[in-house]
């Protein structure tokens, strides 16, 4: 089967279509020796036309030898069109229920991180990082450190306790309790080596659904306050008196 295109109009037309050989769209006679590739031209004989008749532009006569100069593709077969109506209702059907569904579908709630670091720290002590944490209800919390962290800083301790500790690529995790309510997390590190650091933590309950938290600690050596000279002590306690 052939798919025919209109010179009036430019539409295509199946040769199976109910209308053929005239144009649906403009009325155009498809088929007559005009728009046929083997038109010897007008008065002149048809050497392909049954009986060579003489043909015109304008002749109509149901010819099977017709091949129009007009051919959009080729097919060996095809639906008819009414089907092809209801395939292309059903594909935009089908189309806009997967859109919906992709907008409507659930959005995990954010985690609310709050927390609080001191900017310095001395060198050989403590250093502790408070976090209060909101997060999805019945989904465990996922506390991860980088491991260059833990290599400036030690670590010394970390309320609650986690059930699991494990090495994801360049993170250490830690696995918290379950809880619904606001959870308040305590780090605490022993400052190891001086210099200028940025702490970093990455808080998650899945992997499209996590915050993060960072900051600058200074840490420096501890400077002993100068001694008060025992004469110059003498002097202020008599001076009191």
């Amino acid at each position: 089967m052939r798919t025919i295109i209109c010179p009036c109009c430019g539409e295509w037309m199946d040769e199976d279509h109910p209308d053929f050989p005239n144009c649906v769209f403009c009325g155009e006679q498809l088929n007559r020796c005009g728009l046929c590739r083997a038109f010897p031209g007008d008065g002149k004989p048809c050497q392909r036309a049954r009986g060579k008749p003489i043909v015109y532009a304008s002749t109509t006569i149901n010819c099977p030898s017709f091949s129009p100069k007009f051919i959009a593709r080729h097919r060996r077969a095809s639906l008819p069109s009414h089907l092809r109506w209801q395939m292309a209702a059903s594909l935009m059907f089908t189309l806009s229920v997967l859109v919906i569904a992709f907008l409507s579908r659930p959005v995990p709630t954010r985690i609310l991180v709050s927390a609080r670091a001191p900017s310095k720290a001395i060198l050989g002590d403590s250093l502790e990082v408070k976090m209060l944490v909101k997060t999805p209800s019945n989904q465990p919390l996922r506390l991860r450190l980088d491991r260059r962290l833990l290599t400036d800083f030690q670590l010394v301790g970390m309320s609650p306790l986690p059930s699991q500790v494990k090495q994801v690529g360049r993170f250490y995790e830690f696995i918290l309790p379950v809880s619904s309510d606001l959870q308040p997390i305590s780090v605490r590190f022993k400052c190891t080596r001086v210099g200028e650091y940025a702490m970093k933590a990455t808080i998650m309950t899945a992997p499209k659904n996590w915050t993060e938290w960072q900051t600058k600690v200074k840490v420096v050596e501890r400077i002993e306050q100068p001694k008060t000279p025992k004469g110059l002590a003498m002097l202020v306690m008599g001076l009191w008196r």
